[in-house]
């Protein structure tokens, strides 16, 4: 048993939010209770280029998280969890299988960090029975830096968000009043174990790329995010998406119920090219 299962027994404090709750008998803010529950899996080209590679990413999606984004992008599966499925550790390691037998070039596991001790356990079974590919951890970055320590013998990828600087921000429109703190040490975390991202044969193989989405009427908080990044994350690759939608509540809110203009995304494109950054802009 991993040491991850510390973290839930006898009750969950697994992320930040630090339920305290028994997770056999009650559910907490990820609403998700101490058994695995996916809304799909699929072969994925949309990823970053060396995550999707030409074979495509095998994306697991999780249901339920543990923010509150309101204009949540997969809000259907993270806060809906709208047509997940239960299966075991067993199960889980066989749909790992299935798509490494697809050609993927890695298993991606998509808002993952409340169900991380239960992964754990069915990576351990799917590479007893032949899984070698890369183990891909897509998350949000709202995670504990300790947790993310014990995931070095498991996960070879981070594909972590920077979303927000202002914890201001963060409490409006994703439910927590510490994300800039909690994240940054996360990502810290990441790269003192993950270290640089590794390529080869142009597919990563190990280390750590940074997500940030740029959000409309903030580009303070996008600027001073790939700051952030420019300053501390230097030989990272960081993608900047522009692709934002007012998706789930986002059109009952003032400010980001509109996509982004075209002179705020070449406002931020603009500041990209005079930063330190390397890694990829995913255009309007």
């Amino acid at each position: 048993m991993n040491r991850l299962f510390d973290y839930v027994k006898p009750t969950c404090k697994l992320c930040p939010r630090n339920c305290n709750i028994d997770r056999d008998r009650a559910i907490g803010i990820c609403r998700s209770p101490n058994r695995l529950q996916i809304s799909s899996w699929n072969v994925h080209h949309g990823e970053e280029p060396p995550i999707s590679g030409t074979n495509g990413s095998g994306t697991i999606f999780l249901a339920g998280c543990n923010m509150r984004c309101i204009y949540c992008q997969n809000y259907p599966i993270s806060q809906l969890r709208s047509a997940y499925r239960d299966v075991t550790s067993e199960e889980l390691a066989n749909i790992m299988l299935k798509l490494q037998a697809k050609g993927v070039h890695n298993i991606n596991f998509v808002t993952p960090s409340h169900f991380v001790h239960l992964i754990c356990e069915a990576i351990e079974k799917a590479k007893e029975k032949g899984l070698t590919i890369p183990i891909v951890f897509n998350t949000s970055s709202y995670d504990k830096s300790e947790v993310i320590e014990l995931l070095d013998e498991y996960v070879d990828i981070y594909l972590a968000d920077l979303k927000y600087t202002d914890n201001r921000l963060a409490l409006k429109l994703s439910g927590v009043n510490d994300y800039f703190d909690i994240a940054t040490e996360a990502l810290f975390a990441m790269y003192r174990t993950k270290g640089a991202l590794k390529i080869r044969n142009n597919i990563a193989t190990e280390g750590l790329i940074v997500r940030h989405l740029v959000l409309p009427g903030e580009l303070e908080n996008s600027r001073k995010a790939l700051e952030w990044l420019a300053e501390h994350m230097q030989d990272v690759p960081i993608s900047v998406m522009f692709q934002y939608f007012p998706a789930y509540k986002a059109l009952n809110y003032p400010g980001i119920n509109r996509k982004l203009r075209y002179d705020e995304y070449k406002s931020i494109v603009e500041l990209v090219e005079k930063l330190p950054l390397k890694g990829y802009i995913q255009h309007l």
